[in-house]
């Protein structure tokens, strides 16, 4: 009997134990039958009685009104949420176009339980009829989907849909777009997630403008079976927006999303910088363009990569990413051509890319006030510049100029916060090497562009060949430095604001005597040398130099000089950076004696775009006159004394003259002993 009897403390330290576990049980089991009854209430009365509720709390969120004027739904089904509204709607703010941001005849939608309670928004199924959205970007850059505190909706994924009857309208003010799509009926079994098939692809069309500009798209969905069971959508979409032509093919991974598509999207058009504008980006203009790239999206980086394509007459390949989500977009690239014809350069700095299509380099010319200029005007497009950075890699192994060869062009394009930067260009131009670092500081107003060009090694016997000429025996190469720096937002207005030097040294050579001659007027000796057979001698280039003091966009010389065996030869004058006028006159003083010579300057004037050069001076017609006089009054050998040259001349102090020195300090240096400067 006492083995069957439980030992009285031992029931006494059970007792609280089994009813602490009872006490949480019964909680619990309360809990569930809350839940339970919940659930039971919301599946009876479908969660009609929330129609309120919801209508209150959703138009606080947004703080704007939402309203549904029929059916009303919002119930477990059994595990997953169950969404039906009919005729819901969703205001736009007052200054908006559309009155409804958006409304539906019927949405009957799945949500999933799990990914809500995570804090996802994850749609299994969606059935939308007769839809409409109202979409807009005002000039101050609102926009009617970021609701109170500033929160943009997103759209949440969407595994299956079934859409008809839907249309979408959005405005973009700023970039003058007004769109209308229409979008082709999507029906599937609605709740079977294997047994829905659809006969043909979901299309849509549509139409508005773009940029003050009418453009119209269509397109198609080509997998809706598998858009309808979750699976990878197939897309086909044709737009021509702007003069641009877009097309794009491949895959999405939903319906919805965008992340990480395997697209193919191929532009052509007349001018790129279009295309870049309605992303309200800045780009350079183009000649017309076809490019094709494969796309794709991972986070907030848009990747287009297999580049491949023309411009113009230029061929182009590489890849490039655009990144926002910070305080600006950054686009990064790395591309590279082949072939680079010179007139598609003309549109990067700023040249009409439609006159040099209809008129060749001649486009790069234009009529100001009965004169011609070539410097470009295009302004840069500073408040654009604000909105990205970008750091782009550029390559091209050949350059066709027409004329000079040029190849193993390099560049770096840097912008970080409206400092632009070419640093460095540089290429191989006839065995030398030119190299320029360009910056355009957009932080100031106006624009301050600094310019830095640096070129050594240019044979000037091969630049000459280059274009068909007979190098005409020379040796000598060519280098020098131009640094200039000016206020102004294009090419023009910077250089004609600047202030610097510009030098271009020639280094000792050799020259045909016929070039030296008659660059002086030397007719004796330039006929003694013809008689002589000796025409293609060589002469001795000692030094030279053309170099020019730049102020407030005037250039004048200080020194041009150059000077040979024979004769040094000075230019005086200036040209303009302001009209591109040019007034300048070169001279020669022979340091041989001449019985017969000009002595007397020739004009070089006009325009950069038509130079006038003019061997007949007023001097040099003064000296005929003079010698008509004393030929009559005297006898026929007074007739030659205007034109004797003693030969006075002495030789430059080519260390002076190398060194790129001013003219003060040239003409002030101790003068090269006479005798032949050795290589």
């Amino acid at each position: 009997m006492d083995t069957l009897t439980a030992d009285p403390t031992t029931m006494r330290r059970r007792e609280p134990f089994h009813g602490a576990v009872s006490a949480v049980l019964g909680v619990l089991m309360t809990i569930i039958g809350l839940i339970v009854l919940a659930w039971l209430i919301l599946f009876v009365t479908k969660g009609r009685f929330l129609k309120p509720t919801f209508e209150k709390y959703a138009s606080r969120y947004a703080d704007r009104q939402v309203a549904v004027a029929g059916d009303f739904q919002f119930y477990f089904n059994p595990f997953h949420l169950k969404f039906v509204a009919e005729g819901l709607t969703l205001a736009n703010p007052s200054w908006a176009h559309d009155p409804q941001l958006f409304s539906a005849k019927l949405i009957d939608a799945e949500i999933s339980t799990f990914d809500l309670i995570f804090g996802r928004q994850h749609i299994l199924f969606l059935n939308l009829d007769g839809g409409s959205a109202g979409l807009e970007i005002d000039a101050a850059g609102r926009n009617t989907w970021t609701f109170a505190g500033n929160t943009p909706f997103k759209m949440p994924p969407i595994d299956r849909a079934a859409v008809t009857g839907t249309i979408a309208h959005y405005i973009d003010a700023k970039h003058k777009a007004d769109v209308r799509l229409t979008f082709g009926d999507l029906n599937g079994s609605v709740g079977k997630r294997d047994s829905g098939t659809v006969t043909g692809p979901l299309t849509f069309a549509g139409g508005g403008t773009a940029l003050a500009a009418p453009f119209k798209l269509h397109g198609s969905l080509t997998t809706p079976n598998s858009t309808i069971v979750g699976g990878k959508t197939g897309l086909d979409l044709h737009a021509y927006v702007a003069a641009t032509q877009i097309d794009v093919s491949g895959t999405l991974p939903g319906a919805t999303r965008i992340e990480g598509a395997d697209l193919r999207v191929t532009l052509a058009g007349k001018n790129l910088q279009t295309l870049f504008k309605l992303a309200g980006a800045n780009a350079p203009p183009s000649r017309p363009y076809k490019l094709a790239a494969n796309f794709t999206k991972s986070g907030d980086t848009y990747r287009f990569t297999n580049l491949a394509g023309r411009f113009g007459d230029s061929d182009l390949a590489g890849r490039l990413s655009v990144t926002t989500g910070g305080a600006r977009s950054k686009i990064v690239g790395d591309l590279h051509t082949q072939t680079l014809d010179i007139l598609d350069v003309g549109p990067w700095i700023g040249y009409s890319p439609d006159k040099l299509d209809a008129q060749g380099g001649k486009g790069a010319i234009t009529i100001v006030n009965g004169h011609p200029r070539v410097l470009p005007d295009a302004s840069l497009d500073i408040t654009s510049l604000k909105g990205f950075d970008a750091d782009v890699h550029y390559t091209a192994a050949h350059i066709r100029t027409g004329n000079v060869p040029i190849a193993n062009l390099t560049l770096t394009l840097d912008l970080d916060d409206r400092d632009l930067k070419l640093k460095p260009v540089a290429f191989d131009v006839i065995g030398g090497r030119v190299t320029a670092d360009i910056e355009l500081d957009a932080h100031k107003e106006p624009v301050v562009a600094d310019y830095d060009i640096r070129m050594t090694q240019v044979p000037i016997g091969r630049l000459l060949t280059s274009f068909k000429v007979e190098d005409n025996g020379t040796t000598a190469n060519v280098g020098g430095r131009i640094k200039l720096r000016g206020a102004g937002d294009s090419v023009r207005t910077s250089l004609g604001a600047s202030t610097g030097r510009i030098a271009i040294i020639v280094s000792q050579g050799t020259l045909w005597v016929r070039n030296i001659e008659l660059a002086k007027l030397d007719v004796q000796n330039f006929l003694l040398a013809f008689f002589g057979k000796d025409l293609k001698k060589p002469r001795d280039i000692r030094c030279g130099l053309a170099a020019f003091t730049v102020t407030n966009g005037i250039s004048r010389a200080d020194p041009v000089i150059f000077d040979t065996g024979r004769a040094v030869y000075r230019m005086n004058g200036q040209f303009s950076f302001k009209d591109e006028a040019i007034d300048l006159s070169l001279r020669g003083r022979s340091k041989e004696l001449s019985l017969f010579s000009g002595q007397s300057p020739i004009g070089v004037g006009g325009w950069f775009a038509a130079p006038k050069i003019n061997p007949i001076s007023k001097e040099l017609l003064t000296r005929g006159g003079a010698s008509v006089l004393l030929g009559i009054v005297g006898t026929p050998i007074a007739a030659i004394l205007p034109f004797v040259d003693l030969g006075t001349a002495k030789n430059s102090n080519c260390a002076a003259v190398e060194g790129a020195k001013t003219a003060a300090v040239v003409d002030s240096a101790t003068p090269d002993p006479k005798i032949k400067r050795k290589k």
